[in-house]
């Protein structure tokens, strides 16, 4: 028996344990041995706020997955994208977008409100400074969807934020979905389709790709879930700069 297995057994009650079940000779280990820093640094840390860029061609369903994930109750800032393009049927002004005059879209971009911007198709979009800011200031979990020339501008801006491409299983199931959204005409329906190509060949690109099947959205939502989960327990968070900046 060793010099500190004598200790311990000499420190043994003859009363019986606590109310949790622990009795005191083991508290006095634990006490004997000292602190454990890594208790306080990795296990016992605030989970860090996380930045999510979530994109993927037109057609491939953010929205709709976006719109499944407040059902469910994740606890994000969904960002609100400002645009040009006239409202679609169902849209409301301030949840799916801020919907602009192109003479206000300019001055936000002149004024540095916009951390993000581009044109789509004809369309101008861009992404409010104090929508992503203002709430990773204060711990919230950010989520934005850009399209993917967005995305590969806000990886310049913020590379530590979480880049997940949102694919379809196919070029075949994306026309498809394109076509029964019956918002484009055939020109139309075609030009995505060319620019979906384009944008498919830039998966490599980012953290993660999700695909999201034909009436699986619950199982897409799960795995973008899961992403995140596993990014909040990294060793070593990602440092989202964007909350650092004045």
């Amino acid at each position: 028996m060793t010099e500190q297995d004598e200790e311990t057994q000499q420190e043994r009650p003859s009363h019986g344990p606590e109310a949790d079940g622990v009795p005191p000779y083991v508290r006095k280990i634990v006490a004997r041995e000292g602190d454990v820093p890594e208790i306080g640094e990795y296990v016992n840390r605030p989970a860090p706020a996380l930045l999510v860029v979530l994109t993927g061609p037109s057609g491939v369903g953010k929205d709709v997955t976006l719109q499944r994930m407040k059902e469910l109750g994740f606890k994000f800032h969904y960002v609100v994208t400002v645009t040009t393009r006239e409202k679609r049927p169902g849209e409301e002004d301030g949840e799916h977008y801020f919907f602009v005059t192109r003479q206000e879209y300019e001055r936000m971009k002149e004024n540095g409100e916009l951390l993000e911007h581009a044109e789509v198709y004809g369309n101008y979009y861009g992404i409010p400074r104090s929508q992503v800011v203002e709430p990773l200031r204060k711990g919230i979990d950010v989520i934005m969807k850009p399209d993917v020339q967005g995305a590969h501008t806000m990886r310049k801006k913020e590379p530590e934020a979480i880049y997940i491409f949102l694919a379809p299983p196919s070029m075949e199931d994306l026309a498809a979905r394109l076509y029964h959204r019956k918002t484009e005409d055939p020109q139309e329906l075609a030009k995505r389709l060319k620019v979906a190509r384009e944008e498919m060949h830039a998966i490599s690109d980012f953290d993660y790709v999700v695909v999201n099947r034909n009436n699986e959205l619950d199982e897409t939502v799960e795995e973008i879930e899961a992403i995140i989960e596993a990014e909040k327990c990294r060793v070593r968070p990602r440092r989202i700069r964007l909350a650092e900046d004045e």
